[in-house]
């Protein structure tokens, strides 16, 4: 298995790990800008970042299956249930307005334990969304797991409804790696950690 800071220097590498000036989803500009939609050109890379997924899902005493949302998980979601053999469901952005109209995809039963995949979490709002709709079908959330925390109050978000968030990194971790290892020169960590600790 590749050591996680040769994982941050591939995923750097790749252009998963952006600088410059960004307007993200939640509305707020950031000065750098996190793809992990990348990682699916990169099987080797994929691979790599589902394992540490499911090393991570072993820590969650029970669930019967994995949520990703619609677009950024999904593919990380599915080849997670592939690999542990169990159910996947996926959150549609918003209702269909044709067909059956559903919001959720794949069969969720009734009282089934979900964990939400997500890939990057900022305020929260994504799997937020997943976890109401999730509950509004029957199924039990408590925990969501990403891969990088940027450390925007998501997590603060989350517990609010009872939702634990489990990281497998934050972007301190990242950048702190990529700093070391001169990916990126002093000027442009501190912008990177005078914004992280000013959010």
């Amino acid at each position: 298995m590749t050591s996680f800071r040769e994982l941050v220097n591939r995923l750097f590498e790749i252009g998963a790990i952006q600088f410059g000036r960004f307007i993200l989803t939640s509305g707020v500009e950031s000065p750098y800008y996190l793809d992990l939609r990348r990682i699916v050109s990169y099987p080797d890379i994929f691979m790599e970042v589902v394992r540490r997924y499911a090393e991570k899902l072993m820590e969650i005493p029970e669930f019967d299956v994995v949520v990703g949302i619609e677009t950024g998980s999904i593919p990380i979601a599915a080849v997670i249930a592939h690999e542990l053999g169990v159910p996947m469901v996926y959150v549609r952005k918003k209702r269909k307005d044709f067909g059956a109209g559903r919001l959720i995809e794949g069969v969720l039963n009734r009282g089934a334990e979900a964990v939400i995949i997500e890939d990057v979490v900022t305020t929260g709002g994504s799997i937020a969304r997943a976890v109401e709709a999730v509950r509004q079908e029957g199924g039990i959330v408590n925990y969501a797991i990403s891969f990088i925390d940027r450390l925007q109050g998501g997590r603060a978000r989350l517990k609010t409804m009872g939702v634990e968030l489990i990281s497998i990194t934050d972007v301190i971790n990242i950048f702190k790696i990529l700093y070391e290892d001169r990916r990126i020169p002093p000027t442009q960590y501190r912008k990177v950690m005078e914004y992280i600790g000013g959010v």
